[in-house]
């Protein structure tokens, strides 16, 4: 495997949890989605920022060891996770609460279980919602993102990275496999603008944190409290407009670029 890609999966990386327990230590957890029951791979709920509003927070991780990764579906959300994450959104617009998703996933599961409880549609639902809040939202990924999976928690005012983190439409495995070999997964990184630094350039990306700060979780903690209290001020209507400029500005220069 690529030494990106090992450095990106291994077991020690910062995650979600250990994040939102350093940004909201009071946080009350949100557990379900009220149909088909909970999804251990999101953290979701609600708690006020060590020095900040009260924010909603999503987190998905996939796990630190063999038990946890497979009781965490190894990050894929199934369509539980979505529908909970929807609901958790919902009530932060109706409080007026900022959210906050930190994210490290391979994309949306996609058992027949998910598909046939509504998978498609629950992500869906979760794009268009993010797109219309009226409270300012921010994505951190803290690994991968890929797929419509990622995209769901990403239709936001902010996108950060650590400067070794991919977001894509597919995996690199996934890439390679629809190129029918002529690429390796190492080199589709670099043959898409998946990496944190070509989505700075095109604009997409907003802020790229060195994954090698020596206190990488106050780092963080700063760069995600600076960025919800400096969108605190900003007008609904505004912040609905950045993110479709966000969108459009970057496929106005992927294709040039």
């Amino acid at each position: 495997m690529d030494e990106r890609l090992q450095r990106l999966r291994a077991a020690d990386r910062i995650d979600a949890p250990t994040v939102i327990r350093a940004l909201v230590p009071t946080l009350v957890r949100q557990q379900g989605d009220r149909l088909l029951g909970d999804d251990a791979a999101l953290t979701a709920g609600f708690g006020r920022l060590v020095t900040g509003p009260t924010v909603a927070v999503l987190g998905v991780d996939r796990g630190t060891d063999l038990a946890s990764r497979k009781a965490k579906n190894g990050g894929a959300l199934t369509v539980a996770g979505y529908r909970t994450a929807t609901r958790v959104v919902r009530h932060a617009e109706k409080f007026g609460f900022p959210v906050i998703s930190l994210i490290n996933m391979p994309g949306a599961d996609a058992s027949p279980q998910s598909e046939r409880y509504g998978q498609s549609r629950a992500i869906a639902d979760l794009i268009a919602l993010s797109g219309q809040l009226r409270v300012p939202n921010v994505v951190v990924f803290l690994g991968e993102g890929h797929s419509g999976g990622a995209l769901a928690f990403a239709n936001v005012n902010r996108i950060i990275m650590l400067d070794d983190a991919l977001f894509n439409v597919a995996s690199p495995e996934s890439v390679a496999a629809i190129l029918r070999g002529q690429q390796s997964p190492a080199q589709a990184i670099d043959l898409l603008p998946m990496t944190a630094r070509a989505l700075l350039d095109r604009h997409l990306v907003d802020q790229v944190v060195n994954h090698q700060e020596p206190d990488l979780l106050a780092m963080l903690v700063t760069t995600i409290t600076q960025t919800i209290n400096g969108l605190s001020a900003t007008p609904a209507t505004a912040l609905i407009a950045q993110r479709e400029t966000k969108f459009n500005r970057f496929m106005a220069v992927w294709p040039l670029n």
